[in-house]
Parts: C-alpha cells; structure tokens; sequence
C-alpha cells in the first residue's frame, strides 16, 4: 500500500504537470527557480467558512485568476446546496469527500479521487464524518460559493 505522503507528492507532482500544459504559453512562468514547499512548511489560514482552512499554492484564489489551493475541510463538515461560477477540480488527498448534485446520488470520494464540480450547478458537498478532509483544488478564475435559493 502506498503511504500517505507518497500519495500526497504523487498527486500533487500530477496536478501541476496537468496545470502546466494545459496553461497557453502566455501564462507560462517566467520564474527561473523551482518552488519547494514541504509539507510541514505550508502555510494555513482559516477559511472562508467556520471549519475550513487553506495553503495557497499559486494565484489569488478569491481576487481573480487561475489558482490552485490545499483545502481542509473538518470531519463531518457539510456545505448546504450551493453552487460556483467557475468549474472547479478536486483531488482528495485524506479523508472522505462527499459530493451529491442536485436531484442526483450522493458519491462519496476517498484519497486519490478526482472530482470536478461543473460551474453553475447547485450541489451539496463537505467531509464525512470520521475524519477530517484534505484537497487540491484548482479552478481559472475566482473562487466563490452561493447558496441555493430558498
């Protein structure tokens, strides 16, 4: 079975490859020096929900642009129906992910699962309960969550 870090810098190394080429060249880094980050050096900050907590990575996620963050969500954290402009694409890392869309059957995600919640369209998702939830998140423009109307 492969540890947890293992799986973690794995997905990772992933994630930036996809978001490398799919980038146009135009928004290619310039930076002539590799970004190290171990995971003890990544930087959390609360949130914008109680129970949540975020590293970025690259980009302003809640200014505009693309962006790719850490997202922990605590266990049994669940989001009410709601959706978000932009597409966004998951990948969990720990804990259970669980994502339902409206009118639709709940999924629940372990590690190394993908997800990518179509923009516009009204979902409930959060953490099972049990054990709190980690996830690379990356979308190409600014994040935000509005919930369903009444």
């Amino acid at each position: 079975m492969v540890n947890r870090s293992r799986l973690i810098g794995m997905t990772l190394a992933l994630l930036f490859l996809v978001a490398a080429v799919g980038m146009p060249a135009s928004k290619k880094s310039s930076s002539a020096k590799d970004v190290v980050w171990p995971a003890d050096n990544i930087k959390w900050e609360a949130g914008p929900l109680p129970g949540t907590h975020v590293a970025k990575l690259w980009g302003d996620w809640m200014k505009g642009g693309p962006y790719g963050v850490l997202v922990k969500f605590e266990a049994g954290l669940m989001n009410p129906l709601h959706k978000h402009t932009q597409s966004l694409k998951i990948v969990v890392l720990s804990g259970t992910f669980v994502h339902q869309p409206e009118g639709g059957t709940e999924t629940r995600l372990g590690p190394g699962s993908y997800l990518m919640q179509a923009g516009g369209k009204n979902h409930v998702s959060g953490c099972a309960a049990g054990a709190d939830c980690e996830f690379f998140m990356t979308s190409a423009d600014k994040f935000d969550l509005i919930p369903a109307k009444k």
